[in-house]
């Protein structure tokens, strides 16, 4: 059996780690890569890709020959559903015979958030779709708190974010990568949607004690409002479809203490899920 695997969203938080996680156990692989320039850049660390991108329907008829399993990840937009639902029925008349999905928590295609609900649609597809499947829903990736604050922590010994003391199981993005690799190798797990969490939920003040713990110094936590929040985004350049998603999130969570921990990574893997802790202690630099 062949078992090339296509690989799409390989060069980002999740799927770099997939990549490294492929290589490293000899499966055989190649990534969709934009362009010619992309694809040289792969070619030069050893790694194989063809040119295309979801929405291209051509490009992904070449992409998909010979492949038997796909991991799906791309960029959230409002026109994801349809890119997505192009490309899992190309998977199916090729001959594709399993896509495993990389969703999000809250997923749910009657929500009122834009993100979201395009990604409860296209796993409602997919689940009705004839063809063997896993979807994957993490939950706040740890890695945002080096994107959205490292920056400012290293400048400041402070970072301000709304949600007060809302306590939520933030996942490292290295265990995604695991959970998905996991289901890539074996079929055990086909057919049904996992809840990906850290260990344990926290909020965003005991982030910043972990990090005080870690770095020998002071980091504090300061709460701000919706508005203050939102206007924060905005700021930031974030596109307003994004923002109005992101913070309806932010909200419920705000408004529901309900935030609960799942067995799902454990259950895929057999490991224990990173927490904060060993998070930071890995990534100090960017604090």
């Amino acid at each position: 059996m062949n078992n090339e695997i296509l690989v799409i969203g390989g060069t980002g938080q999740v799927g770099s780690h997939l990549v490294d996680l492929l290589i490293n156990n000899d499966n055989n692989f190649k990534l969709l890569a934009r362009s010619q320039e992309k694809k040289e850049k792969l070619a030069e660390q050893g790694i194989n890709s063809v040119i295309g991108s979801v929405g291209d329907e051509a490009a992904l008829k070449l992409a998909l020959v010979g492949i038997e399993q796909i991991f799906l990840l791309t960029s959230n937009a409002p026109e994801m559903f349809g890119s997505q639902k192009q490309l899992i029925d190309l998977a199916i008349e090729v001959g594709v015979r399993k896509i495993v999905r990389l969703s999000a928590e809250p997923a749910d295609a009657d929500c009122d958030m834009g993100m979201y609900s395009e990604h409860g649609k296209i796993d409602n597809y997919l689940i009705q779709s004839d063809i063997e499947h896993v979807i994957l829903r993490p939950t706040y990736f740890l890695q945002n708190m080096a994107v959205m604050h490292g920056g400012f922590i290293k400048e400041n010994n402070m970072f301000a974010q709304y949600l007060g003391e809302t306590k939520i199981p933030m996942i490292d993005t290295r265990d995604i990568a695991e959970a998905a690799f996991y289901t890539l190798q074996s079929d055990q797990f086909n057919n049904a949607t996992y809840y990906l969490t850290g260990p344990k939920t926290v909020s965003f003040a005991d982030f910043a004690t972990a990090l005080s713990d870690k770095l020998q110094r002071k980091i504090s936590y300061q709460n701000i409002s919706y508005a203050q929040q939102e206007a924060g985004l905005k700021g930031a350049g974030i596109p307003d479809w994004v923002c109005d998603t992101v913070m309806k999130l932010f909200k419920k969570w705000a408004e529901n203490e309900d935030h609960a921990v799942t067995n799902d990574f454990e259950r895929i893997t057999g490991k224990k899920a990173i927490g904060i802790e060993q998070y930071i202690t890995d990534h100090l630099t960017a604090f």
